[in-house]
């Protein structure tokens, strides 16, 4: 089985962004090769930021509400 996955180098650990359960506990060939990412300009970042304080991971975020963490 051949696959393709992209993840981050940590030193002598690869990091993938997503599981290949059929793969786990085997051993691997890994052939490397850097990803060149596009930088997101200021102005995206601010609509992203925008996008996810009006509807975060768990919906959006009041002012009027605790925000302590426990």
């Amino acid at each position: 089985m051949a696959t393709t996955k992209t993840g981050t180098v940590h030193g002598k650990t690869i990091e993938l962004e997503s599981t290949v359960p059929e793969l786990d506990g085997k051993r691997v060939r890994v052939v490397l090769e850097a990803v060149d990412e596009q930088r997101l300009t200021p102005e995206q970042q601010g609509e992203l930021w925008q996008a996810w304080v009006a509807s975060g991971p768990h919906g959006p975020i009041d002012d009027g509400t605790d925000t302590e963490l426990p």
